[in-house]
């Protein structure tokens, strides 16, 4: 027998070792508990009558499945809408059945609350499709700017012969010959970047564009948890702003490692506030690269809107299609005032 119960507190270490242990991660149980902990108790949107979320124990009181929950306010001008994120969905081969319990659980919380999810299984594309979802922020590709052709080569090799040997031997003789054939952006900015170091800085920033469309409140206390604080400090904010002295930008990146030897350096742009134009956004991609052309092999764009994403690949950028779009949201009660969103890569659990 299983059964469910609401995760408390006190839970979190073995619902972290849960979720290691059945999605292979190899990450330090002491950082995916500190991870942990950072989404569900220190978020600053949770409210103490907000569930952490639900666990199956077994009969010998073991976890059986998991689904967390973490809470995301969003904007549209000054109104304010709590979203439930879901993450951390799992269920053991044993006890599969089971998984429906918890996320019935999950989708009652939708009479009060609007639901979302990131993930990049195309299983929960398909399921919250059934569900009445609907897919937000452009989420089914993201725009790649390749700097460094050789760990992309060795990846495409090894991912069509499996051979570590051959990967390596193919893409140093081929990398040179696409480098010099394929230029990213000629020199296009027309801004520059400059550091920001608080969140108070960043949200200065935020502040002075209220949008027409349902996005993230990029206040002080978000900004803060989500940028300076928690296990990874890595992401770096900027503010941008164009010659033309048009308003600033907020803009938010990460450098992350992927691939099957994490061989491939990639600078994520988790977030563009400000809701750039197409001439904005080439010459922030501009700035970016100048800025990290040294420490990266691609420069990563999501959720960028058909404009922005015409400039871009005009300029040397790639589509890279995703089996089905990455974000979702549920609102079967209408409690969003409209489907209109701007949604980033740094909204729910893309980023993780």
């Amino acid at each position: 027998m299983i059964h469910l119960h609401e995760i408390q507190p006190s839970d979190l270490e073995e619902v972290a070792r849960f979720i290691s242990r059945v999605s292979g991660s190899n990450t330090p149980i002491a950082v995916a508990l500190e991870r942990l902990r950072w989404i569900v108790l220190q978020n600053p949107a949770r409210e103490p009558t907000y569930p952490l979320g639900w666990i199956l124990r077994t009969d010998a009181g073991e976890i059986a499945g998991s689904l967390c929950c973490a809470p995301q306010k969003f904007c549209l001008e000054q109104k304010k809408v709590t979203f439930m994120m879901a993450h951390s969905f799992y269920v053991d081969d044993q006890h599969q059945g089971g998984g429906a319990s918890i996320f019935l659980k999950y989708l009652r919380l939708g009479r009060d609350y609007p639901l979302f999810v990131s993930s990049a299984n195309p299983i929960v594309a398909e399921m919250w499709g059934k569900l009445g979802g609907f897919s937000l922020g452009n989420s089914d590709h993201e725009d790649l700017g390749i700097v460094g052709w050789r760990p992309l080569l060795a990846e495409s090799v090894y991912r069509q012969t499996g051979s570590d040997r051959l990967a390596h031997f193919a893409s140093t003789l081929i990398a040179p010959w696409f480098g010099v054939r394929r230029q990213l952006l000629p020199r296009v900015a027309d801004g520059e970047l400059s550091r920001l170091d608080t969140a108070e800085q960043a949200a200065g920033v935020c502040s002075e564009v209220l949008s027409e469309k349902i996005t993230a409140c990029r206040d002080a206390a978000f900004l803060q948890w989500r940028y300076f604080s928690g296990p990874d400090r890595k992401t770096r904010l900027f503010a941008f702003l164009l010659r033309s002295g048009e308003r600033k930008s907020m803009v938010a990146v990460e450098i992350q490692n992927r691939g099957y030897k994490k061989q491939i350096r990639a600078l994520q742009v988790l977030d563009i506030w400000g809701e750039a134009g197409p001439e904005a956004c080439l010459s922030i991609a501009d700035c970016l690269w100048r800025e990290y052309r040294q420490q990266i092999d691609i420069l990563v764009f999501r959720c960028l809107d058909p404009a922005q994403e015409k400039a871009l690949k005009a300029n040397g950028f790639r589509l890279r299609s995703f089996p089905a779009p990455i974000a979702w949201c549920i609102d079967r009660h209408g409690l969003l005032p409209s489907r209109s969103c701007y949604f980033v890569p740094a909204d729910g659990d893309m980023f993780l």
